[in-house]
Formats: C-alpha cells, structure tokens, sequence
C-alpha cells in the first residue's frame, strides 16, 4: 500500500492523472487494452476533467479503453446525481472514445436485481471470463463514515462473496438506493487508486489505514487486492490526523 499526501486538491489531481496514465499505458503494451472503473462524488471530478485535457488527454490510447463504474445512484442518466453524468459532462464527451466501450452501470432500471446481474455479465463478456473480472484500475473514493464505492458501515454487501454487482437500499446518504461492485470484485483488480480529500473525512481515514481491521465498521478497510496494490492520495486536510505522515 502506497499513501500520498498533497497541498491541495489540485495538485492531487494532476498526481492522479499521472498515475492513470501510466496505469494505462502499463496496460497496452502488456495486454493490448485498458480497464478502467470510475468513482462518483465530487473529488474525482478533477481528476476526470484533466483526463480529458492535454497534456493527458493524448497520453491515453482512448480507442484500447473500456470504461465502467464502481457504483451508481439508482436515478436518470441525465440526473445531477449520476454518475455517469458527471463523467460524460466532464471525460467522456471530450475524448475519442466509442460508446460502446462506455459501459455505463444501469442503475435507473426499476429491476436492480437484473440490472445487477446484467452488468456482471457485460463485465464478463468485455473481459472474456467467466469468473471475476480484473480491472487495471479501480478508481474509488472514500466518505466521512469511511464508505467505498456504496459498501456502507454495517451493511450485508461487505459480507457478499458471491455475486460482482448487488443493489443496495437504504444507504445512511441520499439517495438510498446504489447499485455497487462488491468485495471480490474490488478486491480482483491489479491497481486500486482512492482520492480522498476534506478534513471531515480525517478521523475515519486515520482508523481505516492505522486503526485495527474492523470492516464492518470502516469499509474502505475491505478493499485489499490479493495480487493488486493500493494507492492513496490524500490531501493535507485528510491527512491532518495520520500519525505517520508521507
């Protein structure tokens, strides 16, 4: 695991986009393509729109990129709270990527079970397996209750060991109903990057990264690749109460 602190949310993002850069050519010149799931809420909002400017815009094989979503609210595509909307307003609309590798999770659909069910098998179908499917890349953030993706405290779906994408209903933050990857599912991926930024969200990323191991209670805590790494970029703001700061 790799913890990295910065100034402020600006010069996070251009790190960030550093990283996802490399990550990305990493991933062609070893397997021809790149994964990649993006996260919702507002602090990767930067990050996406400087992927979609130069200088990073043209260091990405667009054309050799699949795009999926870690999470999504149970609303319109169109909706201010989409997530799939911000990273179109702010991405996708900016780059030269097809639409159909933009897999957008279809959590507006009133059947979120088969929803559910039916992203995994669009995962499985782009990634050619049958089992769990290995990003290159998971994008994810963390909240002040030390949530990930829509895995919130206390939850069944930190439990679930079987199924890549569960609904999920009566998340402690509007609006209640997601659609999330799972603990399998996260924990497949090569690399995982969090972007956690804001002094509320101090006390709980002290206890998730030097607390004892209590998922159940700090989530973000659940995601640990077996054959992956983990990469934290933090602001100074997040990390104020770290004890061993980098």
């Amino acid at each position: 695991m790799a913890i990295e602190v910065f100034a402020d949310t600006d010069t996070l993002s251009h790190a960030a986009a550093r990283y996802v850069v490399r990550v990305a050519q990493e991933a062609v010149v070893t397997h021809g393509r790149f994964t990649l799931a993006l996260a919702g809420g507002s602090t990767p909002k930067k990050l996406y729109a400087l992927l979609g400017e130069e200088p990073y815009r043209s260091q990405i094989d667009w054309a050799l990129t699949e795009i999926f979503w870690s999470d999504e609210r149970c609303v319109p595509p169109q909706s201010e709270e989409s997530n799939y909307a911000l990273a179109r307003e702010v991405l996708l609309g900016k780059v030269p990527i097809a639409a159909a590798q933009i897999h957008r999770m279809p959590a507006d659909r009133p059947d979120r079970d088969q929803a559910a069910r039916e992203y995994t098998l669009e995962m499985q179908r782009v990634f050619g397996t049958s089992g769990i499917p290995s990003f290159d890349l998971i994008q994810l953030g963390m909240g002040p209750e030390a949530h990930t993706a829509s895995l919130f405290p206390h939850q069944p779906a930190l439990h679930e060991q079987t199924r890549l994408v569960i609904p999920v209903s009566g998340v402690p933050k509007p609006p209640p109903d997601r659609l999330t990857f799972t603990p399998p599912l996260l924990n497949a991926a090569m690399h995982v990057l969090f972007l956690v930024t804001g002094e509320e969200k101090a006390d709980a990323l002290q206890a998730v990264l030097e607390g004892a191991y209590r998922p159940d209670e700090y989530p973000a805590q659940i995601v640990r690749p077996a054959k992956g790494e983990v990469t934290w970029m933090l602001d100074s703001a997040a990390a104020s109460k770290l004890r061993r700061r980098v």
